[in-house]
């Protein structure tokens, strides 16, 4: 949790993926459209993660960037609203804390309804955001 030691490794496993999210070319995934079945039954659409997010995800979960707190309420506050605007000037100045509650939303609200919303925020670059903001917080160097 924020204010817990360890943090700093917290952050540095969230910022390594920096390199990997702005590569160019990267994807994070793709939605599939299976075509109908021969009886003409439609199927529906399915999402699949790319290799490097299903790893991030997997980091998020172990580094403890997944908390529990209700996020639903949460993403209905002016606080959520801010950090999630698009013109990311919230998220340029997010402590650690904000940054957990944003992949907590990112991440839960994916098992509820269809498709994967999360490869939408990479779409827009709001995951990448977060990432770049933890770089910053601790001042991690990839060189």
């Amino acid at each position: 949790m924020p204010g817990e030691p360890g943090n700093k490794q917290r952050l540095r496993a969230l910022a390594a993926f920096l390199p990997i999210f702005e590569e160019p070319g990267f994807s994070a995934g793709e939605t599939v459209f299976p075509p109908d079945l021969p009886n003409g039954v439609g199927r529906f659409p399915y999402s699949v993660r790319s290799e490097s997010v299903t790893r991030f995800v997997e980091m998020l979960y172990a580094e403890n960037w997944i908390v529990p707190f209700d996020w639903s309420k949460w993403f209905e506050t002016q606080e959520a609203r801010d950090l999630f605007d698009g013109d990311g000037a919230a998220l340029a100045k997010a402590s650690e804390d904000q940054l957990s509650k944003m992949l907590t939303f990112c991440e839960r609200r994916c098992r509820f309804g269809w498709g994967d919303p999360l490869l939408d925020d990479f779409e827009s670059g709001l995951i990448q955001g977060i990432v770049r903001r933890a770089h910053e917080l601790q001042g991690y160097d990839f060189g």
